[in-house]
Formats: C-alpha cells, structure tokens, sequence
C-alpha cells in the first residue's frame, strides 16, 4: 500500500511541474487594424490592443482592451471604435512546433461612433461571439518575448462585418 500511495504521490507531483513549467502570465500588446465593413464601403480605424492572459500548456485565456489611436472616413463619414473589450479562449493546435497556431473563440462588446458633416455624432453597440486564427513564433534570444500576428472577426452580422488585424508582441512572466 505505501508503495502505490509513493507512486501516485511521485505521479501527482510531476503532473503539477510539467503544468507549471509551461503556465503562467502574460501580456501583449500590438497596434490593430479594425475593418468595419458595411453593404456602401469600408473603413479601417487603427486601434491599440492591450492583451492580459493565462497560459497553461496549449490552452490561454486573455482579456483583450483595444482603445482608438486613429479614425477613418468614406466619404466624410467618420467612424471609430473608441473602446472594445474581449474574452478569447486560445487553443494551440501545434504546441512543440516552431511557430504556433492558435484557434480562437471568445466574445466582444464594443462601440461604433460614426459623425457626418453638420450632423449630431452617433454611436452604436455591437456585441457577439469572435473567432479567428493566431500565429506566434519566440525569439530565439529571449524565448519568453513572442512575436504574434491575429485575425479576428469581432462582430458579424446581416449588413455589418467587423474583423480585427493586428501584428504585435507577447511578453510572457
């Protein structure tokens, strides 16, 4: 009997280090390139993304906060999304490869603010599921610094298509 508790004892504890040595903390951050896209054209604001997260071996769990450093115009139709706030749950698919991809699906909430020439601004709230794809590659000098790219699409619906690009860095504690 004390042999078998040893071994279940020896089998728990290198569970929890094998765990452990591939979990922990992270942050991200990367400029986004917002398309928001409608039935009469598209416009492209650029948004800062801040990445907050968990990682446990293939599966990460993040809180993504983007807030507006630019806007864009069709046609002197300014739009803008001043703040988006989502919950991704990560999947890697190849965690032993060099670079790593990721299947993502999560929920966004976020504002469309929109003004015209001689009319009152506008804004809107969009809320739904995302999905998309990652991929990320360590630097070889520092392998806790992550270079990442996303494609999310944030919000689709009838006549509006909201999809996320962004290129940036990952900092893992």
């Amino acid at each position: 009997m004390f042999v078998k508790l040893r071994q279940g004892l020896l089998l728990l504890l290198a569970s929890l280090v094998t765990s452990a040595a591939v979990s922990g903390t992270y942050i991200g951050l990367a400029p986004a390139l917002v398309q928001i896209k409608t039935d009469t054209g598209s416009t492209k604001p650029l948004l800062a993304d801040l990445r907050l997260g968990y990682a446990l071996a293939e599966h990460k769990f993040e809180l993504s906060l983007m807030s507006s450093i630019r806007n864009d115009d069709l046609n002197q139709l300014i739009t803008d999304i001043p703040t988006s706030a989502s919950l991704f749950y990560r999947y890697t698919t190849n965690p032993k490869g060099d670079v790593h991809i990721d299947l993502i699906l999560g929920y966004s909430q976020f504002d469309i603010v929109s003004s015209y020439i001689n009319v009152p601004e506008f804004s809107e709230t969009y809320e739904g599921v995302s999905f998309g794809v990652g991929f990320e590659e360590a630097l070889q000098s520092i392998p806790q610094l992550k270079i990442k790219l996303d494609y999310i699409r944030l919000y689709g619906g009838d006549k509006l298509d909201v999809n996320s690009l962004s290129l940036g860095v990952r900092y893992e504690f």
